[in-house]
């Protein structure tokens, strides 16, 4: 396993950005003002990094990575903080982006937890 984290605590806002196909990231260090965007997630337990073909759970629910953004892996690390793109793109289009495939369909009511294999 890659990156194993708990969920926390969903934002109030992020429905309104999944409808837009981002999930964002972000470990408690997260600012104040960008938390009710964010998934926020505890106990990041790390072991490599997240590259094309990589399985990510989330919740209930299995996805494939489609594509990696220069610093995504650094930002994952250091900070716990992704934008997860759910359009299967092939190559990411913001360095700090990770790109999976299908369409988000987890349900986050019940928090859980984030793998990525």
């Amino acid at each position: 396993m890659k990156y194993n984290v708990n969920i926390v605590e969903v934002g109030s806002n992020v429905d309104d950005m999944l409808k837009t196909g981002l999930l964002i990231l972000f470990n408690q260090s997260a600012p104040e003002d960008l938390k009710p965007f964010c998934v926020v997630t505890k106990e990041n337990k790390l072991n490599g990094h997240v590259e094309s073909g990589d399985v990510v759970t989330i919740a209930d629910r299995t996805y494939e990575v489609t594509a990696v953004g220069d610093v995504a892996n650094e930002n994952l690390y250091s900070l716990g903080h992704a934008s997860l793109c759910f359009d299967g793109a092939k190559e990411a289009q913001l360095p700090g982006h990770i790109h999976l495939t299908p369409n988000f369909e987890s349900d986050l009511s019940n928090l859980g937890e984030i793998t990525i294999k």
